[in-house]
């Protein structure tokens, strides 16, 4: 529901009314998407997937279930289509997590004996442009840990590449904003089901008349940076938790750092000179490299130069 804006009434109190009620219908079923379309204009492929694990930590945990989708977009950014979707299931080799059965409704009767054709998956997402996920820094480590094979892609995450709370939605999980669109996720927490709700939440036009999927695209081109605070001191340490800065404790290297978009470049500098009292450490991040693993890159050392006095 959307509230509106509260008006006082005669006796002076706030009077709480609602601008309209919003009926949720269903997610579109496959059927309902047309698998080519007649264009004149630019048809881009986009590779919308998600994956099911056996937890949240890339190292000690495996995928069990995979679906991607071929997702056919067009010059302003709207799905038109779905070339083509399939999903797969991996055994893990070991028993489910009592939570991951619940969450997922899979079971190790259903796994057993389950493999995923692993150079037809690379294919097929290689035959994109570029890949979305709703989660990205959960699901590219996991896809890349299966597969190693795959070459670097622009990557686009669907949770923080849009400004949710600017477009007048409330942030949250994928099923919460997918309700504030109108629809919902009849079975959620399994692969096909939450690739095809994707698809609905990427194809909602926002009260800008420009649709997700547009966002997540423009996000995708646009620049970006990973400040890196290699030369915090460790009283520091609060400060940039506080400034969502993600602390990396990988074996190769430990430091703060954070993803910072064009819109947050001036004021995240200026942030960081006048609360560390440096220059952070600034490495251009393109879209191939955003949202992998941690120990899949390399943090780069501040350039220290040698004091007039002492050349």
């Amino acid at each position: 529901m959307k509230r509106m804006k509260q008006s006082p009434d005669k006796t002076g109190f706030n009077d709480s009314r609602y601008e309209k009620t919003l009926v949720l219908k269903s997610i579109r079923p496959r059927e309902d998407w047309p698998r080519k379309v007649d264009s004149r204009g630019r048809i881009r492929k986009i590779c919308v997937l998600d994956t099911e694990t056996t937890g949240i930590d890339v190292a000690r945990h495996l995928v069990i279930e995979i679906c991607a989708a071929t997702v056919l977009v067009d010059e302003i950014g709207r799905v038109v289509g779905i070339q083509s979707i399939g999903d797969a299931l991996q055994d893990p080799g070991r028993p489910l997590p009592s939570e991951i059965v619940e969450l997922t409704g899979l079971n190790d009767a259903d796994l057993e004996g389950q493999r995923i054709e692993t150079d037809r998956l690379i294919s097929f997402i290689e035959h994109c442009e570029a890949v979305v996920a709703f989660n990205s820094g959960f699901d590219r480590p996991h896809v890349e840990k299966l597969l190693p094979a795959l070459r670097p892609m622009p990557w686009g995450c669907a949770m923080a590449d849009v400004p949710w709370r600017n477009l007048g939605f409330e942030p949250g999980p994928q099923g919460y904003l997918l309700m504030q669109t109108g629809r919902y996720n009849p079975s959620a927490h399994r692969a096909k089901d939450d690739v095809l709700a994707l698809i609905e939440l990427l194809d909602h036009v926002c009260e800008d008349s420009e649709s997700v999927m547009a966002k997540v695209l423009a996000a995708i081109e646009a620049p970006a940076w990973r400040f890196e605070a290699s030369n915090a001191a460790y009283d520091y340490k609060d400060d940039l938790r506080e400034r969502r800065y993600r602390w990396i404790a990988e074996r190769t290297h430990r430091l703060w750092h954070k993803h910072v978009r064009p819109s947050e470049f001036r004021d995240e500098y200026r942030w960081y000179k006048r609360t560390i009292c440096k220059r952070p450490v600034v490495v251009p991040l393109p879209a191939s490299e955003r949202y992998r693993a941690n120990d899949t890159w390399q943090p780069t050392r501040p350039r220290i130069t040698t004091p007039s006095w002492l050349k």
